[in-house]
């Protein structure tokens, strides 16, 4: 086999690297001044819908969005929301937009997409929540959007987001899971935890928590092995959503940091309460 010079082999590696890596940066990389190809000539008729056929068809066009074609699609899509909006950290008017097409794979879950556009029609983000909502943390400034992201097996988490310098960001960071009604060994109650406001350590400034309870609906040993049923007094116990093995009140706070803007964990709750997936 003829060997390859280290010198030469080298550069080629760093290239091949360094391309893939730029690849996975233009795909992952949403351009808010997004040309369209074909106008959103529907924004005019705000805030009617005088041809919600003809609008999804423009809306589908102007914005490139692929959805699951089917019968059911067809007959039960619409637009949910067409409204004007205020967020945190612009004093602009946005359309926000949502457009159910109510089926598809599992993959494709929630079947949903929420757009957010200037006034003059360009985009600015393209979503793809379970549930949204615009919601005020801090006296006298506008609301950030808060959306729910949710899997097709039922597991989810929450982003909370601003305008910076004309894009949509999200400012949360969180990592541990806010979302479950997957029913495998444990769910959350409610599915999604509820959202808290609360200045929690007193530094002026409101923080969040997700509040609710962790229900392990299979029993779990010692040593973290699960299983479904057991014996206790000569009676086998079975254990679920209904009767669930443990009931763990939880509380992730998340506390806003001034100089970064964002909402960050107080603590690692994934070691805090044993959530290991």
């Amino acid at each position: 086999m003829k060997k390859i010079p280290l010198a030469i082999l080298l550069p080629l590696l760093i290239l091949n690297c360094t391309h893939k890596k730029e690849s996975v940066q233009q795909t992952g990389k949403e351009n808010p001044n997004l040309k369209m190809s074909i106008p959103l000539e529907y924004l005019a008729d705000y805030p009617a819908i005088k041809d919600s056929s003809k609008f999804i068809t423009n809306l589908r066009q102007a914005f490139d969005l692929h959805v699951h074609e089917s019968p059911v699609h067809q007959e039960d899509e619409k637009i949910t929301v067409f409204k004007k909006v205020k967020i945190n950290g612009s004093d602009q008017d946005y359309y926000f937009i949502e457009y159910d097409w109510k089926t598809g794979s599992s993959a494709e879950y929630p079947w949903k997409n929420q757009l957010l556009l200037t006034q003059e029609g360009k985009l600015v983000k393209i979503l793809s929540a379970e549930r949204h909502e615009f919601v005020s943390i801090f006296p006298k400034q506008n609301p950030f959007l808060l959306t729910t992201l949710v899997t097709g097996h039922g597991n989810g988490g929450h982003d909370i987001y601003k305008i910076t310098a004309d894009s949509l960001v999200n400012i949360y960071e969180g990592e541990v899971r806010t979302y479950d009604a997957h029913e495998d060994n444990k769910v959350y109650e409610p599915n999604e935890l509820k959202l808290k406001i609360k200045d929690y350590n007193n530094d002026g400034f409101n923080d969040i928590a997700f509040t609710g309870n962790l229900l392990l609906i299979q029993g779990q040993t010692p040593q973290g092995d699960w299983y479904d049923f057991e014996t206790i007094n000569g009676k086998q116990v079975s254990y679920s959503v209904d009767n669930p093995f443990k009931k763990i009140p939880v509380e992730y706070i998340f506390l806003y940091d001034r100089k970064t803007g964002h909402f960050k964990e107080k603590e690692n709750y994934v070691e805090k309460y044993k959530i290991f997936e």
